[in-house]
């Protein structure tokens, strides 16, 4: 029937190194789904995100190996399977495929994407220098991106903002900052010897001392710590400047336009092409090795050139990524329904 619901699955692994934001991705895109019939499956034994679902009223049905979540689909006569998170191999893809009309990954790098019907990519590589070619069931941009309600509120009350007397820096590494770039970017900016208010935003994710960073800000009257799961959100209402990885993080500060300086974490993030000067970042390459000179002078330039910063926002609000979600709803939709193979 042309009005029956369609039936989309979505199945989510965490991943580490991508953190928590694919979760949230799914729980997002689920939500703008909510008018078919929607079915959510999860494979994690981190509490943390856990309580994600839970905080949001998204239930998840919890699976450990993926026979067995073959036993709870294959009778669901599913339309649409996204599957987010961990990189899925070939084996895994051929296993749903007989279940389902139409596989969607998201941010998928491993051996199952050249399987899936489309592979959405938010953390894209460049490839103009290689001349390599994006496989052809890639589609690759910013719209990959799924927005939450918080970045919208704050673009709207940051419209048209003054720039803080002392400017303000915030530093946020999400994702787990297994090198410890919050304690390193921290101790850099520290030695700037210019009037400044800096913020270090800590989530739940965050696996290092704190008590480091706080005997760091002993004798600074104007440098607090914010621990909380909405750290970063707290923080970006009236943020000048931020410091932070090159993840899903640049997405969230481009939504709002806010001159931003990013590291990347591991070799993995030196590889994604979104925080770039194309865009209206400034990318220092692998965090563990950044000079100290390297930070301030970055932090430097955008504090002295006002056209600096303005270019930057600029750029950012370009890319209208608070528009993404209708984007993502009408993707997802046309490939629900078949509207694609229509096209073809």
């Amino acid at each position: 029937m042309p009005n029956q619901k369609r039936k989309i699955a979505f199945i989510v692994e965490h991943c580490p190194i991508k953190g928590l934001y694919p979760l949230e991705r799914a729980m997002l895109l689920s939500k703008l789904l909510n008018e078919e019939s929607v079915f959510m499956f999860v494979k994690t034994n981190d509490m943390n995100a856990l309580k994600r679902f839970e905080e949001t009223g998204v239930t998840p049905v919890l699976f450990e190996k993926y026979e067995e979540l073959v036993k709870s689909i294959r009778n669901l006569d599913l339309d649409l399977i996204i599957q987010d998170g961990k990189d899925t191999i070939a084996e895994q893809v051929e296993m749903l495929r007989p279940f389902c009309k139409t596989i969607v990954h998201f941010d998928d790098f491993g051996s199952g994407n050249v399987l899936a019907d489309c592979n959405v990519v938010a953390l894209f590589e460049d490839l103009g220098s290689s001349g390599e070619m994006l496989p052809a069931n890639t589609l690759a941009g910013s719209y990959a991106f799924a927005v939450n309600s918080h970045l919208p509120e704050i673009a709207a009350i940051r419209d048209d903002q003054m720039t803080n007397h002392p400017p303000h820096i915030v530093i946020a590494f999400e994702d787990g900052d297994e090198h410890n770039l919050t304690y390193r970017t921290l101790r850099h900016l520290t030695q700037l010897h210019v009037p400044l208010r800096i913020s270090v935003a800590i989530d739940e994710e965050y696996k290092h001392p704190i008590g480091d960073l706080q005997m760091m800000l002993l004798s600074r009257r104007n440098a607090k710590i914010v621990k909380s799961t909405e750290a970063l959100y707290e923080l970006l209402h009236d943020a000048d400047i931020v410091v932070c990885n090159n993840n899903y993080t640049p997405y969230k500060v481009a939504s709002i336009g806010i001159p931003c300086i990013t590291l990347a974490q591991h070799e993995r993030e030196i590889a994604h092409a979104f925080a770039r000067e194309l865009n209206g970042f400034i990318h220092l390459g692998l965090g563990r090795k950044i000079k100290q000179s390297s930070i301030q002078n970055a932090v430097m330039e955008l504090l002295l050139h006002e056209h600096r910063r303005e270019r930057a926002i600029r750029k950012q609000r370009s890319l209208e990524i608070l528009g993404n979600n209708e984007i993502l709803q009408a993707l997802l939709l046309d490939l629900a329904y078949g509207r694609h193979l229509a096209q073809l």
